[in-house]
């Protein structure tokens, strides 16, 4: 662990996430998400223990997004690296505690990268922190620094194929039996998106590659077939699916489980202009470990085992994490459902003279069609939108609230069905990590296989 490695790919790895970083918060401000996603909604799903981060007003958004870009551009030109990388984590992981409903795996993937690169030191070379410190400079890190960020994209990696490893994915090809055909119209492979064996055979693949890929990483003579399988892979997801800058994060990722020197021996081929590999690289003595470094390896081994379990939570719940979603966050639960249905809730209001009637709220008129979507098959939310319109009702002047769900919900393809319980009154549940009684049972029926739609000449 304590064993010099060339610095290189870490600091190429620095480079290259924090120059994706700064490209994606200013993309993020150049296609109007910040009023799309934060500015035009009424109300903000919280995160359970997160309810105090609020969304700031429209020009506090534009600071947050901008300090977001400057601290990832410091970050990827190495300028007061340690005070950039920590700014931006903070930043980043705020922006992404705002809104449940603006959720994604990889925002999360930053978040946890982003903490890591906290304790690294990939500044210490091919930066301005070393031109303008030489005392900084270095040519090697201890192995430990490239080992932590190849554990964490291998856990990636690992849950995303083994969350795979159930019955809708492999013996359904759901959902890619949905995803796919809406884009037969293609060049090439276009007319084959329709077929259900291409669906079935993309299941199996994805399966299989999120599985193995980083075991043919690790070996050495497989590593440069393996990329380019990568390449591949998230090449066709890229075009598939609308997942942003994830084909980007996992590529330049990946890289550090190539060998260290890896980015002087493509500048050398290339003949551009980096520094060789100096002798010193190989004769440097391994770092000594006194007491504090022994703590601070017991802390990574914690957070790294943290990072291991948090996954598995949602064994703790009956019933499958694609229907009740409790313990699907922070799982790395890739793109594995495809949730549709409808909601509506069922508000009882009382005053103190004893008169009651029961109005039904639409979640249209607390949300956007975008916050809709997204809550509309996910239970915690129907939850949170149900408090609001409870306390909405109480400030109106009512004395007596009770909510009451009214959601179908479609779970790969499948026949809509209740998922949360119509008796139950929401003003009244707790939202918390306990199991959830208020959700119904996931459905047991297989989804259906939809085939090909034919035309017939009468």
């Amino acid at each position: 662990m304590a064993a010099p490695r060339d610095i290189a790919a870490l600091a190429v790895f620095r480079i290259l996430i924090g120059a994706l970083m700064c490209f994606g918060a200013l993309r993020f401000m150049r296609n109007g998400w910040i009023e799309r996603l934060y500015v035009e909604p009424q109300f903000h799903f919280k995160y359970w223990g997160f309810t105090w981060v609020h969304v700031p007003g429209e020009v506090g958004l534009y600071l947050l997004y901008c300090g977001i870009a400057l601290a990832a551009l410091c970050v990827a030109i190495g300028l007061l690296y340690r005070i950039a990388i920590i700014a931006f984590w903070c930043m980043f992981t705020y922006a992404e505690l705002m809104d449940v409903t603006t959720y994604l795996n990889h925002y999360y993937f930053i978040s946890v990268l982003t903490l890591i690169m906290c304790f690294l030191s990939p500044h210490r070379a091919w930066s301005v922190d070393a031109w303008r410190r030489p005392p900084l400079r270095t040519e090697t890190l201890p192995a430990w620094q490239t080992y932590w960020v190849r554990f964490q994209v291998s856990l990636l990696y690992f849950y995303a194929g083994w969350a795979k490893f159930e019955t809708d994915w492999l013996l359904h090809a759901q959902p890619l039996n949905i995803w796919l055909p809406p884009h037969s119209g293609l060049p090439l492979l276009g007319p084959f998106l329709e077929q259900p064996w291409v669906h079935f055979t993309f299941s199996w693949f994805a399966f299989l590659f999120d599985t193995l890929i980083i075991g043919f990483m690790l070996w050495r003579p497989a590593r440069p077939w393996a990329f380019i399988v990568i390449l591949v892979f998230h090449y066709f997801t890229h075009v598939f699916f609308n997942i942003g800058l994830f084909p980007f994060i996992m590529v330049f990722s990946v890289l550090i489980f190539f060998e260290a020197g890896w980015p002087r021996k493509v500048a050398s081929r290339l003949r551009l202009p980096l520094p060789t590999r100096s002798a010193a690289v190989a004769l440097a003595p391994a770092e000594r470990w006194g007491a504090w470094r022994g703590g601070a390896a017991v802390a990574v081994v914690l957070f790294c085992a943290f990072q291991f379990l948090m996954p598995l939570r949602h064994w703790y719940y009956p019933g499958t994490v694609l229907w009740h979603e409790q313990g699907m966050r922070f799982s790395w639960r890739v793109m594995l459902r495809e949730k549709s249905g409808s909601l509506e809730y069922r508000v009882v209001i009382g005053r103190q003279d004893g008169t009651r009637r029961t109005v039904i709220v639409s979640p249209h008129r607390y949300l956007t069609e975008e916050q809709y979507r997204e809550m509309a098959g996910q239970p915690d939310l129907i939850l949170q939108l149900a408090h609001h319109i409870r306390d909405d009702y109480l400030a109106q002047g009512f004395d007596t609230v009770e909510v009451y769900a009214e959601s179908l919900v479609s779970l790969n393809g499948r026949a809509a069905h209740r998922m949360i319980d119509p008796s139950v009154d929401l003003s009244r549940t707790r939202l918390g990590l306990a199991r959830a009684a208020w959700i119904t049972a996931p459905p047991t029926e297989p989804p259906p296989l939809q085939r090909p739609l034919r035309l017939d000449r009468k």
